[in-house]
Formats: structure tokens, C-alpha cells, sequence
């Protein structure tokens, strides 16, 4: 990691949402929103007429992208991210981001998530040790 450089892109992950993934990341979290697993329930009151992922789901799924890229959980100084986006239950999500500056030894990278329609569902930044 000594060698970066701004403008250096992360490797890309696509994830696709789903049903079962939603429903044990509620029992996990203890949020249990019907929104995230009820189709009756979520088609009344959501954005998107359907089930919804968490957003901490998508937010994990960003933090694993730059802990894996940084070369472990030791090396990542810190995450932060807005949900800008509902993302919708049997959609794929990319996951990725680029070096924006890299000073003292610490890098800051934009992370990003965007849908199959090319909307941003997730934004942010993380600090890494370069």
C-alpha cells in the first residue's frame, strides 16, 4: 500500500439483495422493521413499493470492500457513509471507490454503492493506513 497514489480505484463487489439475506440481518441486528421482510407491509409504505435492505447491510458490505482491499480490519482508521438510496430486495448493488488523498501515512477513499440503474444508494468515505 505504499505505492498509492490518488485516483487509485478499489476493486469492484456486486451484491445481490434478497429475502433470506434481509430476514437474518433483522434477526441479527434486532431491527426488526416489517419493512425489510414484509411484502404486505413494505408495498404501503415504501419508496421503492417493495422490500428494502437495511442500510447497515450495505454499509457492512462497504466496510468489507475497504478492510479487504487495506488488508485487514487493523489497517481501516475509520468509515463513514450516507444511505442516499433505498436499495430494493432482489436488486444488485456494486460496491466500490477510489484513493482520494494519502497524507502521513493514511489514505481517504470515497466509497460508493451504486444500483443496476445507475443510482447511488450509498456514499461515503473511509480512512485506511497506507
Amino acid at each position: 500500500m505504499s505505492d498509492l497514489t490518488p485516483g487509485t480505484e478499489l476493486p469492484t463487489i456486486s451484491q445481490t439483495s434478497n429475502l433470506v439475506t434481509s430476514v437474518m440481518y433483522a434477526g441479527a441486528s434486532g431491527d426488526m422493521n416489517p419493512l425489510h421482510y414484509d411484502e404486505s407491509f413494505a408495498s404501503n409504505v415504501s419508496p421503492t413499493g417493495g422490500i428494502i435492505a437495511h442500510g447497515m447491510y450495505s454499509m457492512g458490505l462497504a466496510s468489507r470492500l475497504l478492510t479487504e482491499w487495506a488488508g485487514g480490519p487493523d489497517r481501516v482508521l475509520a468509515v463513514e457513509v450516507r444511505f442516499t438510496k433505498p436499495w430494493p430486495v432482489n436488486s444488485t448493488t456494486t460496491f466500490g471507490g477510489t484513493v482520494l488523498s494519502v497524507e502521513d501515512g493514511v489514505a481517504t477513499v470515497e466509497l460508493w454503492a451504486d444500483n443496476v440503474g445507475g443510482d447511488r444508494v450509498l456514499s461515503g468515505t473511509g480512512r485506511v493506513r497506507a
